[in-house]
């Protein structure tokens, strides 16, 4: 489940991040500046959901110390144990949806992993030459010229000098800039998130960028635009060795000569990069926020305390006074007994938690207020959000209690309460019984 949320997250990021670069960066020639901002983009999206601000605020915070000792001791109740039947029917359609994702995401890592392979074959099978100073290696009848982090391939013998020299540009670009890197990069972005189609478009958006920074270094070596162009619609009618390299011939022609035309934007626009950094925090408070909202009650641990002379000292909370412990407890109607009676007629074990193999210990707090009602149910403990949701349902439900008393005077006090849900392999489901801790 917690892979499911975090995929989720990294996807989510995706999205936004995508349409912001559409809606803001693709028209741009900033073309090193937009690679840098499309790997920014993964990188973000992969590794802020594992950041939660919440938690290194306080653990930063200089009234850390104060904070962790604001742990109101609380007259803890027998456990109830809740046992449910470990053998319980399993919904496997969490499982298939695992299944189906790790299937498609393995059969496109193969084909990465074949591709890689068929172009380490075609290296290895070429013949190393020189070319204008640059090594490459020579495939006779290979139709489209690539390059692959430092290896350009190519078959010289079908080009005059001029093309042999504006190919040779281009590759090398790609070589010496590591453009491969960010090629393999967008393709694990595709395994990892090939359900989400804009992951698709991020990649093509990452590919084509880096055909415009080859293109640029052509055309500022000094060769003619309309040739090279022309030279572009000739090779993009041969398929590429790979759809993993860096080729001369790569599809959306018509955007790379239009990127080569246009008119280089203005300086004063690069101030729209600044802009991914709200987005970057918006994210982050968004992350610490659905964990808060997940595991709101896991930061604090309020442990069984021992009553101590301080506990008949009344805590203050939204103007009322709440005892942790009084000269007169408050007493479920019948005594604990009918109390553990209770709660063990009412408390079901989640058939999910059961089907997932879910089980441990919930502990609640609540205030027995001074007319006997139950208010204030919070979770101080948490198992999972169905176990504790249930938890919370049944204490809501109590009749109202005998209050308690301090120097003769009715009063609120606080109450905490253990609720252990245990899977027995023999037991039917929503069986339960209770015990003592």
């Amino acid at each position: 489940m917690e892979f499911v949320i975090y995929l989720l997250k990294v996807n989510i990021a995706i999205v936004l991040f995508y349409g912001i670069y559409r809606l803001l960066f693709q028209q741009d020639t900033f073309f090193q500046w937009k690679r840098l901002a499309l790997l920014a983009v993964i990188f973000i999206s992969f590794l802020y959901p594992a950041i939660d601000l919440t938690r290194q605020m306080i653990a930063n915070h200089q009234l850390k110390n104060v904070l962790e000792t604001v742990n109101i001791p609380v007259y803890t109740l027998p456990e109830v144990v809740v046992a449910g039947n470990a053998k319980a029917p399993a919904n496997f359609f969490p499982q298939i949806i695992l299944a189906i994702y790790l299937s498609v995401s393995g059969l496109l890592l193969i084909r990465m992993l074949f591709q890689i392979g068929m172009i380490m074959y075609k290296v290895h099978k070429a013949n190393k030459n020189t070319l204008f100073g640059q090594t490459v290696h020579e495939s006779p009848g290979l139709k489209t010229p690539f390059s692959f982090f430092l290896w350009i391939v190519l078959d010289s013998s079908r080009y005059s000098e001029a093309e042999l020299q504006e190919i040779l540009l281009h590759e090398t670009t790609h070589a010496r800039q590591g453009h491969s890197a960010d090629t393999l990069l967008s393709e694990l972005l595709c395994v990892l998130c090939w359900f989400n189609p804009f992951a698709w478009l991020l990649k093509t958006e990452i590919r084509m960028n880096l055909e415009f920074l080859a293109d640029r270094s052509v055309l500022s070596s000094g060769c003619e635009a309309e040739h090279y162009q022309f030279h572009l619609l000739y090779l993009s009618y041969h398929k590429a060795a790979a759809k993993i390299t860096n080729n001369f011939n790569v599809s959306l022609l018509k955007k790379r000569i239009f990127m080569m035309n246009k008119k280089q934007t203005s300086y004063r626009s690069m101030w729209k990069y600044a802009l991914m950094l709200p987005v970057v925090a918006m994210l982050l408070l968004f992350n610490s926020a659905f964990q808060t909202k997940a595991e709101p009650d896991n930061k604090m641990n309020y442990d069984q305390q021992t009553p101590a002379s301080t506990q008949d000292k009344p805590v203050s909370k939204d103007s009322k006074q709440i005892y942790t412990h009084t000269e007169v407890m408050p007493r479920f109607p019948g005594g604990d007994a009918a109390l553990m009676k209770f709660l063990s007629d009412n408390v079901q074990y989640p058939v999910e938690a059961q089907q997932q193999g879910i089980q441990g210990r919930v502990t609640l707090r609540f205030v027995v207020t001074a007319d006997g009602s139950i208010e204030d149910v919070e979770i101080v403990k948490s198992l999972d959000p169905v176990c504790d949701k249930e938890a919370v349902r049944v204490v809501k439900l109590m009749p109202k209690w005998i209050p308690g008393k301090q120097n003769g005077k009715i009063v609120s006090v606080y109450y905490s309460l253990p609720i252990f849900f245990k899977l027995v392999p023999s037991t039917p489901p929503a069986t339960k019984h209770t015990g003592t801790k």
